[in-house]
């Protein structure tokens, strides 16, 4: 899970105040004489070493991770350099804190990601349907293929067989898994729920499973978790009209 920086107020700076000028004075005054041979200013002892390669190139000039210390529930101390800042707690504790100095100083403290959990559901109707969840509470649902597949699964259930028509609903569905993959991609969930279609061995089963294979395999090629969850009780909303069931 990616870790959301959020600047923060800073309530004392502390060494950050002198590291900052020091790092002003030494590259003003080696922009001064840069053009004279052999002129040029060794660094000041306060300026940590991390980041000399940065001061003296365009990139920007950042501290850390840096180790905090937590005072109470808002105020929190970046250790080692005795700077006091206010927490954000709505947000949780912080993991560390990241200091920007390319132009002033600026705190950063790295809270955990948005807990985002996704769901996907595999039916004929809508081919496939994703639905996500963040903090606990509904937050983006998409549906891909919808009346896309109506054709070749009555073709595939008409047929005693239906080998033959699963190698085209594979085909078929190519372009749309690798769509819905893209938008769980985006959202960066914590893991991908799924039904576990592996437990129905009738013939829709089984082709609705080679959906769930092609997403399967693409989820996995792009590192994202998913887990496959027991078919019953997994489908109180419908992804037609979005009415909840209550009862059963």
């Amino acid at each position: 899970m990616k870790e959301q920086l959020v600047s923060v107020k800073v309530i004392d700076f502390g060494k950050l105040k002198t590291i900052y000028d020091d790092i002003c004075f030494f590259r003003a005054y080696n922009n001064a004489i840069r053009k004279v041979e052999g002129s040029r200013l060794s660094p000041p002892p306060s300026i940590p070493r991390e980041i000399l390669s940065s001061i003296q190139g365009k990139g920007p000039i950042r501290l850390g991770p840096i180790e905090i210390q937590f005072i109470n529930e808002t105020k929190i101390r970046l250790k080692g350099y005795n700077t006091l800042v206010e927490g954000v707690p709505e947000l949780g504790e912080p993991l560390y804190a990241i200091v920007d100095m390319t132009d002033g100083i600026k705190v950063m403290l790295a809270y955990e990601g948005r807990k985002v959990v996704v769901g996907i559901d595999v039916g004929i109707r809508h081919l496939i349907t994703v639905a996500s969840l963040l903090d606990g509470k509904l937050w983006k649902v998409r549906y891909f293929g919808t009346d896309l597949m109506k054709d070749d699964f009555a073709r595939y259930l008409g047929d005693n067989q239906g080998y033959s028509h699963l190698q085209t609903i594979r085909d078929k569905v190519r372009r749309q898994t690798i769509e819905a993959v893209n938008f769980i991609e985006e959202m960066n969930p914590k893991v991908v729920a799924m039904e576990d279609l592996r437990l129905y061995d009738n013939k829709i089963g089984r082709g609705l499973k080679t959906i769930q294979n092609a997403l399967e395999l693409e989820l996995y090629k792009r590192g994202i978790r998913y887990r496959r969850l027991e078919p019953y009780n997994t489908s109180k909303i419908c992804s037609n009209c979005g009415y909840k069931k209550e009862k059963y």
